[in-house]
């Protein structure tokens, strides 16, 4: 199905089994406004944390979709003026349960919410998207969630909230995904996984990928200009589920407030309806290698778990973290708590200690604890200002070694 150059008001698509929509140069798809233009549906069989029911482009059990061409989805910032921040905003683009889809070329623009979710999709293919998403502060890049066999390279994200998200909302697991070759831009992580990590993630690889700060701030943020982004790369698993297998390697990442942030947590009585518990979470096997961190801090990158279940078997190699520096003695925590069932942020124990004094953590690059197995090799930072702490410490760690 071919859509001509041209500024078209749409609601709701359904794309159908064997249905490529092209959107050719100068076509736009723009949301309707009023709330019937984007009807509310949400399959009740779906376990999921995150139920979106709204959306402009949608596709249900499809097989062989596709959405290319070089045209642009508007979201129109999705039905602000009807729902308050706080509530479910509207999809840009959602694909539920489909297998073989194609996503190539086109310009995403202005969602409610997240731009773009893939929700227990399979052999799906998402290539050279300019994706642009600013709105209320719930604006994701791009979101795969539960998915399996996906290929993602070439694409140019900016967007205020999490810029390349893997989620397990529910009991699907995310596995067997590769990503390559994208600038990645955000107001909060570049990279991230979790939070949510229900039914867990296997054998995901991103590389040669570029981390910044966006071009854009809200007005909502109370901030003057762009801020860094909160995290490069954040790894969290704290829902129960599994995290193996993960490799992140030759990656660039520009001017954040932490370069790297691994936790597994505790927050396992967070279930919905039909979410079966199966058991606390687990982070092993994970591989990051040739990452460079410019201009990172002051927040300290960090590995760990919690008491009886450690992180483990990382390697980390080839890492340079070039950081602010600069804290004081007398901001330095004696004593880190556990917050094993906190919200999973890199602030989670600065917060937890000393709120309204943000103390920091006792290493200015990496902070260790509840790790078995770790490997580090030519893991270096270099300081920008003075800073009493040392580059690294390990707290209940066991067979950490350090080249």
């Amino acid at each position: 199905m071919v859509v001509p150059a041209g500024v078209y008001c749409t609601g709701t698509v359904w794309l159908r089994s064997g249905v490529t929509l092209v959107l050719e140069k100068g076509a736009v798809l723009r949301s309707g406004t009023e709330l019937e233009d984007l009807p509310v549906f949400f399959p009740e069989d779906v376990i999921s944390r995150r139920r979106f029911d709204r959306r402009v482009i949608g596709a249900l059990d499809a097989e062989n979709v596709g959405l290319v061409g070089e045209g642009e989805i508007d979201g129109a910032h999705g039905l602000r003026k009807y729902l308050p921040r706080g509530e479910v905003q509207p999809l840009g683009v959602q694909f539920i349960r489909c297998r073989g889809v194609h996503v190539k070329g086109i310009m995403l623009r202005n969602s409610g919410s997240w731009m773009q979710q893939y929700l227990h999709s399979e052999e799906v293919r998402i290539e050279n998207l300019r994706v642009w998403n600013h709105g209320n502060g719930t604006n994701d890049g791009l979101d795969l969630d539960g998915c399996r066999h996906v290929q993602v390279r070439g694409c140019v994200i900016d967007s205020h909230d999490d810029a390349l998200v893997f989620k397990s909302t529910g009991l699907r697991m995310c596995e067997d995904i590769l990503v390559e070759d994208c600038d990645l831009r955000s107001n909060c992580h570049g990279i991230k996984f979790g939070t949510e990590s229900v039914g867990g993630f296997e054998r995901i690889t991103v590389r040669n990928c570029r981390v910044g700060r966006s071009a854009h701030v809200l007005q909502l943020d109370l901030v003057d200009g762009p801020r860094p982004p909160i995290t490069g790369c954040a790894l969290e698993c704290t829902d129960g589920g599994v995290m193996r297998d993960i490799v992140l390697e030759d990656l660039q990442v520009e001017d954040c407030l932490t370069p790297l942030f691994i936790k597994l947590g505790n927050r396992h009585e967070r279930r919905v309806p039909g979410e079966v518990f199966a058991g606390a979470g687990e982070i092993s096997g994970v591989r990051i290698e040739r990452m460079r961190a410019e201009l990172s801090g002051p927040i300290t990158s960090s590995i760990t778990g919690y008491p009886g279940h450690p992180v483990l078997d990382v390697l980390l190699r080839d890492l340079v973290f070039r950081t602010r520096g600069g804290a004081a003695s007398d901001q330095v925590m004696n004593s880190v708590p556990e917050n094993s069932d906190g919200y999973p942020e890199v602030n989670m124990f600065e917060k937890a200690s000393d709120p309204a004094n943000g103390k920091h953590l006792p290493a200015w690059g990496l902070y260790m604890r509840h790790v078995e197995g770790a490997r580090l090799e030519g893991v270096r930072g270099e300081l920008i200002a003075e800073d009493p702490r040392p580059f690294l410490v390990q707290e209940h760690c066991r067979d950490v070694k350090v080249f």
